[in-house]
Order: C-alpha cells, then structure tokens, then sequence
C-alpha cells in the first residue's frame, strides 16, 4: 500500500475522470492518492474511450507502482434490458469486448447497468424485463469466468430486481447510495443494511437538489456521516468509489471522508 494514503478498512478509489484528460494522465495523477480507480468506458458509432492493448500494459504498470487498482464500468451507450434484441445484442457485444480487454488489469469488478425499466413499471414489464436481463448477465459471467466479479449497479427502477438478478445469476451489487437518495427513497437505510453483505462496489456522490454527482461538501452532512457508520459497523471491506467527475469534486470529498472518518 502506497504510504501516502490513509488507511481505511475499504479500498477508496474514484472515477478515471477527474482531470480534463485522457485516461492515463488520470490513472497517473490518481494512482498515488486512491486505492481503487474506477474506468468509465463507453463505445458508441460516433465516439469511443476503449484504450489500446498497449494502453492497458500502461496502466497497468502505473497501478502496480503503487499498488492501486480497477473497476471497470461497462458502456452504458445501449440497453442492457431493452426490449429491442439489436440493442441487447449491441450492448452484450460491447460489453464482452471491454471484459475481455480489461481483464489483464485484474479488476476488483465489473459494474454493470441493467437499464429498460422504471419505478412505474407494471409487474409483467418487469418480469419481462428480468428475463432479458438474466440472459445478459449469465452471457457477462461466462466471459468474465468469475460470476462474483459483476457488479450490478441499482438505477431508477425498484433495487428488489437487482437483488433477485444477483441472487439467480450469483452475481455481486454495486450500491449506488447517491442513486437512493437522489430519488428520495426514504428507505436507504433499510436497504443498505440489508445489501452490504452481497455488495463489492458502492458508489457515493453528494446529492443537492436534485443534482448528483457531486461534492459530497454539497451532500447531506448527516446521511454521509450516517451512511459511512454504516460501513464501520458492517465492518465493509469491498471498493467505495467517490463517483465524481471534476478535480474540486474529488478533493473536497476525499476530505470529508478522512473528516468524518477520524471522528
């Protein structure tokens, strides 16, 4: 562990965009400072972040100096669960790509979005809906040849199915704390308690107004201290990715972790 970093019981990390630049210089300006750093990847007709083989002997040879390390975040350019079978076909050949791309880097996980539904989906849209997305995240699983090592991301539909889906598939949960809050789910707590155990990833952002994504100095100062005591009593050891996007954002909020921390 690099000596530099504070230790926490969890691996602390953040996104590979918080300078306005490519991967790498991220990956070497965060390297020394965070455990875990999440890649955000895309790959669409117009536009493509995917690095070279080369790129990846790169950056793994900058984590390694410092014993940091990766998640990495399918593309999320098309549907997991949509009800189109190009788009699922799309986004299932994309997402295969990036694993078998990403895989030298030995990641702590891959996070995975299974987006096609709401919270005001009906139950049979639902069902539906899962019976897709099990095909998904069974064909993910082969590729990654270590089902646990999928990490599936709660979004704007009930966490439940993602909970069942994991269940099936035997898959891992990235918690996405600032997702519950955001849409004011007064349930948070009830459902972090009763995920953490299943959960390898969390990502936390502050949420104000509506807006995430954010430093957690514009968070709820109380649901962050709330939520972090959480981790201690759950004795939580998996990645927490302060999932922002700016060089203040990540600053300040890795502030407020130590802050918190050391009360």
């Amino acid at each position: 562990m690099n000596a530099n970093r504070i230790q926490y019981p969890f691996l602390l990390g953040t996104t590979s965009y918080i300078i306005p630049e490519s991967i790498i210089p991220n990956v070497r300006m965060l390297a020394p400072l965070v455990d875990d750093i999440e890649l955000v990847l895309f790959e669409s007709d117009a536009i493509s972040n995917l690095p070279s083989k080369r790129e990846i002997a790169e950056l793994k040879s900058i984590a390694e100096s410092y014993n940091a390390g990766f998640t990495i975040h399918l593309p999320t350019d098309r549907k997991a669960g949509s009800a189109s079978t190009t788009e699922r076909q799309g986004f299932r050949d994309a997402a295969r790509r990036v694993i078998d791309l990403t895989s030298p880097l030995t990641p702590h996980g891959w996070v995975l979005h299974l987006e096609g539904i709401t919270f005001q989906a009906a139950q049979a849209e639902i069902d539906i809906w899962k019976t897709r997305c099990l095909e998904i995240v069974s064909d993910l699983s082969d590729a990654t040849g270590a089902s646990r090592l999928i990490a599936i991301e709660n979004l704007a539909y009930p966490f439940a199915c993602n909970v069942s889906i994991a269940s099936e598939c035997n898959t891992m949960l990235c918690l996405d704390v600032g997702h519950l809050w955001v849409a004011q789910d007064q349930s948070w707590k009830t459902i972090c308690k009763d995920v953490l155990s299943s959960t390898s990833i969390i990502h936390l952002h502050g949420v104000e107004s509506g807006n995430d994504h954010i430093s957690l100095r514009r968070g709820n100062d109380k649901q962050i201290e709330l939520f972090l005591d959480m981790l201690k009593d759950y004795s939580y050891t998996g990645v927490l990715t302060l999932e922002v996007f700016n060089q203040k954002d990540f600053t300040e909020s890795m502030e407020v972790i130590r802050e918190i921390w050391e009360k």
